[in-house]
């Protein structure tokens, strides 16, 4: 069984990569390729966006139409009207749709950019109500972000990318700071945001550590570890040594993957849930 990995989608915005997500959506519903990739294709049967499905612009509109929470300024974006966040969120609720039809299940996390939530983190999941045929799939989950979560036995625990894109500019002289160093460095840490300062957490959101939302909770049910971040400069990935502890529980297999956003390198992720081996597909 293999989870297909993706972020940045960027659907709705004023450049879009319509040819290269249409391909994508052919590939995963096998309508694309040899027999040896629609041999693939029926193996992925998870699909986990880690954030940015939506374009910067839509949720810049989603924010002045009360969509969402608070946001910071921002400059630079498209002008669209209301009526195309309409457009906007509906094609990629039409984008995904098939997938679920088909039987993958669509496991959506929240991120920067996305409609329907705060620029604060932890960010809720993306509304329901804005995935309706998606929904009516019945393989629709959405998730925040930070989420944890198992599949298969393997457990999935990620974020969007932001912790380390603020890490990586804040990081000290001689700090890891690329995106794959501070991953991980987060798992032996423990801790999925290195150098991220409570004060861009909203205020009642700095919880004690043992109840962080950011603190990374092994879970004895799993075997295997794919601990992930999204939008990420580029694609990488790496197996992450043990914990720096005896404990049984530090002692599992653990990925490491790093997702490109789509929108600048058009390309997804296949993990294999029983090896953890990584296919990039572009």
């Amino acid at each position: 069984m293999r989870i297909a990995l993706a972020s940045g989608l960027h659907i709705g915005g004023s450049t879009p990569r319509k040819a290269e997500l249409l391909l994508l959506r052919a590939y995963l519903l096998g309508d694309l390729g040899d027999t040896e990739d629609r041999r693939v294709a029926q193996s992925i049967q998870h699909f986990l966006i880690a954030g940015g499905l939506h374009a910067d612009e839509v949720a810049e509109i989603s924010g002045r139409c009360g969509l969402s929470g608070p946001k910071r300024r921002r400059g630079g974006f498209g002008s669209l009207a209301a009526t195309e966040l309409t457009v906007a969120v509906e094609e990629a609720d039409l984008f995904l749709a098939p997938l679920g039809v088909k039987g993958m299940t669509l496991h959506i996390q929240s991120g920067e950019g996305d409609c329907g939530v705060s620029t604060f983190l932890p960010q809720e999941p993306i509304p329901r109500a804005i995935f309706p045929r998606c929904t009516r799939s019945g393989n629709l989950e959405l998730r925040r972000n930070p989420s944890d979560h198992c599949i298969a036995g393997l457990q999935v625990v990620g974020h969007s990318g932001q912790p380390l894109a603020l890490a990586s500019r804040n990081a000290p002289k001689g700090a890891p700071v690329s995106h794959m160093d501070m991953l991980l460095q987060s798992w032996q840490s423990q801790y999925l945001a290195p150098l991220w300062p409570e004060l861009l957490m909203k205020a009642d959101a700095v919880p004690e550590r043992q109840d962080d939302p950011f603190g990374i909770k092994l879970r004895p049910e799993a075997q295997k570890v794919l601990l992930f971040s999204g939008n990420s400069p580029g694609a990488r990935w790496e197996l992450a040594p043990g914990l720096d502890s005896a404990e049984p529980l530090g002692q599992k297999d653990v990925l490491a993957v790093c997702i490109p956003k789509f929108q600048e390198e058009p390309t997804i992720l296949l993990v294999d849930s029983e090896d953890l081996s990584v296919q990039q597909l572009r």
